[in-house]
C-alpha cells in the first residue's frame, strides 16, 4: 500500500512539474510580447501624431482653396440671383392678369350656366306639370274602361239569365 502510495507520488510530482513548465513557458512568452509591445508603442504614437498633423495641414490647404471657390460661387449666384427677382417679378405680373382673366371668364361661365339651369328648371317644371296632367287624363280613363268592362259583364250575366228563362219557356212551350 506503501509502495502504491509512493509510485502515485512521483506521477502527481512529475505531473506539477510539465505544469509549472508550461506555466513558466507561457509566462515568457507574454514577456516577450509586452517587451515588443512597449518598444513599438511609442513609435506607433509618434507615427500617429504626424499623420494627425499631415491631415490638419491637407484639411487647412482644402479649407482655403473651398473659401476661395465658395467666393467665386458667390458672386455666379449673387448675379443669378438678382436675374430670378427679375424673371419672377415678370412672372408674377404675368400670372396676376392671367388670373384676373380667368375670374372674369369664370364669372361669365356661372352666370351662363345659372341661366341655362334655370331654363331647364322653367322646362321641366312646365314638363312636370303636363306629365301630372296626362297621368290624371289615364287614370280617369282606366276608371272608366273598368267601369265599362264591370258593366258589359254585368250584361252578359243578366243576358244569359234571360237566355236561360227564355230555353225553360220555350221547353215548357213544347
Amino acid at each position: 500500500s506503501s509502495g502504491i502510495n509512493a509510485e502515485y507520488g512521483e506521477v502527481v510530482a512529475a505531473n506539477d512539474r510539465r505544469v509549472q513548465e508550461h506555466i513558466s513557458k507561457a509566462q515568457g512568452h507574454i514577456e516577450q510580447r509586452q517587451i515588443k509591445t512597449n518598444k513599438w508603442k511609442p513609435k506607433l504614437q509618434q507615427l500617429a501624431r504626424e499623420n494627425e498633423r499631415r491631415l490638419e495641414k491637407m484639411e487647412k490647404t482644402l479649407l482655403y482653396e473651398d473659401v476661395a471657390k465658395a467666393g467665386e460661387k458667390e458672386s455666379v449666384l449673387f448675379r443669378k440671383m438678382r436675374g430670378l427677382e427679375s424673371d419672377t417679378r415678370k412672372q408674377g405680373q404675368v400670372l396676376a392678369s392671367k388670373r384676373a382673366a380667368l375670374e372674369r371668364e369664370g364669372q361669365r361661365g356661372r352666370t351662363m350656366a345659372q341661366n341655362q339651369l334655370r331654363t331647364i328648371n322653367e322646362n321641366e317644371n312646365q314638363l312636370a306639370e303636363e306629365v301630372a296632367k296626362e297621368e290624371a287624363a289615364l287614370r280617369q280613363l282606366v276608371v272608366q274602361r273598368d267601369n265599362a268592362v264591370t258593366e258589359y259583364r254585368q250584361h252578359q250575366t243578366s243576358l244569359k239569365d234571360v237566355m236561360k228563362m227564355f230555353q225553360t219557356m220555350t221547353s215548357k212551350d213544347r
